[in-house]
């Protein structure tokens, strides 16, 4: 029963994989949603739905988790990865070849020949300096952006030689005034930082580290703006925006790569959204010393 459920639930899948853009899960894995203590088969639909819900939330290179014949067909060539490996060799060896020498056949430009499911391990704005997002978090490392109640004084009305217990009493309409001003000038301030944000969003290019469900890994970079990416933002320890690490991408077929690097288009990209759950925690608890140690490099 279970496993005429889970070949059910496979072919559902594959045949809205043209809609969804979800990779195929494998029988065994599917296996693990039914219930095998109830004679009760959950509905198909709800079955589906919880299938869609933990794909995106789980580990795309987790072994056993997808169909390996899809695994097969939607992988980075390997091509890819060696090139993106040469590269970065010849950047620390410096070995006299610049951007532009190699092969003709390095100089191609190629495309994929085939869509490719990806998720985020890392990402990073390259229109910020990396010295000036290390002054921002350690800012608020030091508390120093925290946003909370500002403590106005306020005149009483009394003179310096009097000794008058001012709680509880009207402190009349300059201190309304005073009061509403900074509030006025509080909200301006935030409408500002809001806009420069904002502003901020729509001019980045961001560079990712994606990975394949084989495990391979990529550089990615914006060639124009995705508006569904943007460098995670959070606050106590939450996300508040921004792209999650483990978000699940479809690359299509067509997507530019050069020299190893897949080059990101509104076109051809398709945010499916998802996370991994505890992956952005630990992005971000390591996130000030990664970038300290790269400025320290350079």
């Amino acid at each position: 029963m279970k496993m005429e459920t889970a070949l059910t639930l496979h072919r559902q899948l594959s045949a809205s994989w043209p809609t969804t853009s979800l990779p195929i899960p494998s029988l065994t894995w599917l296996t693990t949603l039914i219930p095998s203590n109830t004679t009760r088969v959950p509905p198909l639909p709800s079955l589906l739905a919880t299938a869609r819900l933990r794909l995106l939330s789980s580990d795309l290179s987790t072994p056993g988790l997808l169909d390996p014949q899809w695994v097969a067909a939607h992988t980075f060539p390997a091509s890819l990865t060696r090139q993106q490996a040469q590269a970065q060799q010849q950047q620390v060896t410096g070995r006299g070849r610049g951007p532009g020498a190699g092969s003709a056949k390095d100089k191609e430009q190629q495309v994929l020949d085939r869509d490719v499911v990806v998720q985020v391990l890392d990402i990073e704005n390259l229109n910020r300096s990396k010295w000036e997002v290390v002054e921002e978090l350690e800012s608020i490392e030091r508390g120093e952006q925290t946003r909370g109640r500002q403590v106005i004084r306020l005149p009483t009305g009394h003179s310096s030689s009097e000794e008058v217990d001012d709680d509880g009493l009207d402190l009349g309409d300059g201190a309304t005034t005073q009061t509403q001003q900074a509030a006025a000038q509080n909200s301006t301030l935030a409408q500002q930082a809001a806009q420069a944000k904002e502003r901020e969003r729509k001019n980045a290019t961001h560079k990712l580290v994606v990975q394949d469900c084989a495990g391979q890994r990529l550089f990615a970079l914006e060639l124009c703006r995705v508006d569904e990416i943007g460098v995670p933002q959070f606050v106590n320890g939450k996300m508040i925006g921004g792209t999650p690490i483990g978000c699940k991408i479809l690359l299509k077929r067509g997507t530019k790569v050069a020299r190893g690097v897949v080059l990101l288009e509104p076109g051809l990209v398709k945010v499916l959204g998802g996370r991994v759950e505890g992956w952005g925690r630990v992005w971000e608890a390591g996130r000030l010393e990664r970038l300290r140690g790269e400025v320290q490099r350079q």
